[in-house]
């Protein structure tokens, strides 16, 4: 009965279905059921994966490496110190030269700064020593290099040939020694002139310290300085008063004919501040008395 029921209420069910318009399902065969159900299952089951993203590739970024340009290294520029100058020599001989050979009258040109009140000593000493000729000049000169000289200078030998020495000098307002500068000449009684070229421009000697007119102190004088001696006698350092008196000595060894650096110290005394004249000096070789000397002045303090 139950059952009659149940199928008349599904016919009414369908029968207002249609009534509304809507088409009828269509029927599942009974046989596909179970597959149906299974399919929904394994689609229930498993879900559809999302469509990947596509991983956007991005192409690395290469920094360009920046050319170095190379910065040029300026040349070292290097500035030369510079050295003491050698003065000009006080007494410049020109000619003759040393050593040439001379007849009488000798003709002598040079450059002098002259002693004091304008004075200027020119001798002419044989081998033996004798005084052949002297004269005596005053000039006046304000030029760096001194007055220029000359002068016919007559002789007399006792032989066909000696070895002389020609020679020019100055003296301070004291007297004493200021410059002297030497040539030594073949002197002859008869022939021709050979003349020898003369006395280098730059001075024989010179002092880099002290300086003309520099204050000292504490007794002992520093020297530095440059000289070409004559001979392999020693070479005289000399401090003189005005009056004379040595007030300190010192002699060193050289090499005769070579321009030298020395560098040494010459002990002194004093009281109280006087001026000084520092000398610089070398004996002649064979002949007496001095060839060369330099010369100027400090200022001495205890």
């Amino acid at each position: 009965m139950i059952k009659k029921i149940s199928l008349a209420l599904i016919l009414l069910f369908l029968t207002g279905c249609n009534r509304a318009g809507l088409p009828a399902p269509t029927a599942m065969p009974a046989d596909y059921l179970p597959t149906a159900v299974a399919l929904t299952a394994v689609s229930l089951a498993s879900p559809i994966p999302a469509s990947p993203t596509p991983t956007k590739i991005i192409p690395p970024t290469f920094t360009p490496t920046p050319t170095l340009t190379p910065t040029p290294i300026p040349a070292a520029t290097i500035t030369p110190t510079a050295g003491p100058i050698a003065p000009l020599p006080a007494i410049r001989i020109v000619g003759p030269g040393p050593m040439s050979k001379v007849i009488s009258p000798i003709a002598l040109k040079s450059y002098v700064r002259p002693g004091a009140k304008g004075q200027i000593q020119v001798d002419l000493l044989g081998e033996d020593g004798r005084l052949l000729a002297r004269e005596i000049l005053r000039r006046e000169s304000i030029l760096n290099e001194g007055a220029y000289i000359s002068i016919d200078i007559p002789f007399e030998t006792r032989a066909a040939a000696e070895l002389g020495r020609l020679q020019i000098s100055t003296r301070d307002e004291f007297g004493r020694p200021l410059e002297t500068t030497s040539v030594h000449l073949l002197l002859l009684s008869v022939g021709a002139n050979e003349i020898t070229p003369g006395d280098s421009e730059y001075a024989r000697a010179a002092f880099y310290y002290p300086q003309p007119e520099d204050d000292v102190y504490g007794g002992t004088l520093p020297l530095i300085g440059e000289m070409q001696p004559f001979n392999d006698n020693p070479v005289h350092f000399e401090l003189v008063s005005e009056d004379g008196k040595t007030l300190g000595l010192r002699s060193i060894n050289m090499i005769a004919g070579e321009r030298a650096i020395f560098e040494t110290t010459l002990p002194y005394k004093v009281d109280e501040a006087i001026s000084a004249r520092l000398v610089i000096r070398q004996e002649d070789k064979g002949f007496t008395g001095v060839v060369y000397l330099h010369s100027q002045l400090v200022i001495l303090h205890p």
